[in-house]
């Protein structure tokens, strides 16, 4: 949908991308904070939890959320809202970091801010795919998300090397009170970018209004029944979502575990891994908005292949390392291209009814393997060469299921 305020949105959008992409780099889910629960309480099982706890705040209120907000004639005051949800909670934790450092106290302050920040993400994301398809042309959908990305994976190098001196310097909690502030002044500094975006009212979009939650559920469940083409390509991100986030989840502490090494080589890590993120991004969005589809995601499960397997051979640095920087190309490109194929498979007044879709189902399928996986590995049936072993094998089956997906169809 062209825009009268095109090239405006798009300046805001990517400053939007920029900060906020930082943010999640200075204090990451993947590095950070398995660094931090790790020195207050040696847990795979609490690591595990990380996923479940995100992934859950994700997908509980999406479908619920669509029913109010799909066909709102302006869709920015809900994204305004849900972004200040999504972002609030971390001066919780950074004022508790000030009071107290302890496993007893601080792990359950924790967890409670993630569920709410994770709350508003979910709250957030049918809404803003919405937002964002109607206030950027179509044609840059995927290069933007991609430069969205890319730039602050590139920022994300010296980020790492930030963290790198930060976690040698600083003993804990003071390491990570320095990240929060970082991390903080990125989400206001993405809040305001937010706020100066422009959207024009669109009138006449079919609403639920009126409609029983028995009507509007079968309403969804009718595009998996109508869409075959949607529903595959559903079990391919299925499949290739869970060895990915069990890898983000295990990885950083899995190279932990290897003599002589410390927490200063999380610096490392961020920098390879966010390093591969930029390239992954850019690659991803030139391809989704120039060649196809579906061309990037015939391409980035070979990453999370590679990476999991790499990371069942060794847990030396270097190797560790390199699967960092492999799945940091595979998650940039998925991340450049995921929202682009769902709103071209989706008639323009249900975007938000697919990416709700989308988001619930591979949220609910990934949500309990973490801490399942973790709970094996703190019990000792599991190790972690056989853990990325699985990893490695599952994400082979969805390259292959997205091998033989078709590039989507948007039905009128």
């Amino acid at each position: 949908m062209a825009t009268s305020h095109a090239k405006w949105n798009v300046v805001w959008h990517l400053l939007d991308g920029v900060f906020f992409f930082a943010a999640l780099i200075s204090f990451s889910a993947e590095i950070v904070i398995p660094t931090m629960i790790k020195e207050l309480r040696d847990s795979a099982l609490l690591l595990g939890l990380v996923p479940l706890v995100m992934q859950a705040g994700m997908v509980l209120p999406q479908t619920f959320y669509v029913k109010m907000i799909e066909g709102l004639s302006y869709k920015k005051p809900a994204v305004l809202l849900c972004a200040f949800l999504q972002r609030a909670g971390w001066v919780v934790f950074l004022l508790s970091l000030y009071w107290r450092w302890d496993p007893a106290v601080t792990l359950p302050i924790f967890f409670v801010v993630l569920a709410v920040n994770s709350l508003g993400s979910g709250l957030i994301m049918p809404v803003w795919t919405d937002w964002y398809a109607k206030t950027v042309p179509e044609k840059l959908w995927g290069r933007l998300l991609g430069t969205r990305h890319a730039i602050p994976a590139v920022l994300g190098v010296a980020l790492g090397i930030l963290i790198q001196q930060v976690m040698r310097a600083y003993p804990a909690p003071g390491r990570y009170r320095i990240l929060l502030i970082l991390t903080i002044s990125f989400y206001v500094l993405s809040y305001v970018c937010v706020m100066l975006v422009r959207e024009d009212r669109h009138e006449g979009l079919p609403t639920h209004d009126g409609k029983s939650w028995g009507s509007y559920f079968m309403d969804l469940a009718a595009i998996l029944r109508r869409r075959r083409d949607f529903l595959l390509f559903l079990a391919a991100a299925v499949t290739i979502s869970i060895p990915t986030a069990v890898t983000q989840a295990f990885l950083t502490k899995h190279g932990l575990t290897h003599p002589g090494v410390t927490a200063g080589i999380t610096g490392r890590f961020t920098m390879l891994y966010f390093g591969g993120m930029a390239v992954g991004s850019v690659v991803g969005g030139v391809m989704s908005d120039r060649m196809s589809t579906m061309a990037p995601f015939r391409m980035f499960p070979a990453f999370v292949v590679a990476a999991s397997a790499a990371a069942a051979l060794s847990a030396e640095p270097r190797v560790i390392s390199a699967s960092w920087a492999m799945l940091g190309v595979g998650w940039g490109i998925r991340m450049a291209v995921m929202l682009p194929a769902v709103v071209r498979f989706a008639e323009p007044h249900r975007r938000p009814s697919y990416a709700a879709v989308l988001f619930t189902v591979v949220g609910v399928s990934t949500a309990a393997v973490p801490p399942l996986l973790g709970l094996a590995k703190d019990a000792q049936l599991l190790a972690f060469p056989h853990l990325f072993v699985l990893c490695a094998a599952m994400a082979l089956v969805g390259w292959l299921l997205f091998l033989q997906m078709p590039a989507p169809q948007r039905q009128s």
